[in-house]
């Protein structure tokens, strides 16, 4: 019970050093920022002159900032199994 408790809200925060309420923030403004994106791209749909490259832009723009919590929690993971090797 308590593994199943510490893989749903624990572990993942963990990884990417943050506490769970610090987790739990910035994932809402990510799923904020996409429903926002999404009413642009439908808004877009009906009115193509609006709205022409703000989807594109911020969905690159948060898949870098994406790609590095991942990359830092990928790293973590290898810390804590003991395989990470600064050097390489």
């Amino acid at each position: 019970m308590i593994q199943t408790f510490n893989r749903l809200f624990v572990d993942h925060p963990r990884e990417v050093k943050e506490s769970y309420l610090h987790h739990m923030a910035a994932s809402s403004r990510f799923g904020l920022r996409l429903l926002k994106l999404a009413g642009c791209a439908f808004l877009h749909a009906l009115v193509p002159g609006v709205h022409k490259a703000t989807v594109s832009k911020a969905v690159c723009c948060m898949a870098e900032e994406m790609d590095g919590r991942a990359r830092e929690a990928q790293e973590c993971r290898m810390r804590n199994a003991g395989v990470w090797d600064p050097g390489l």
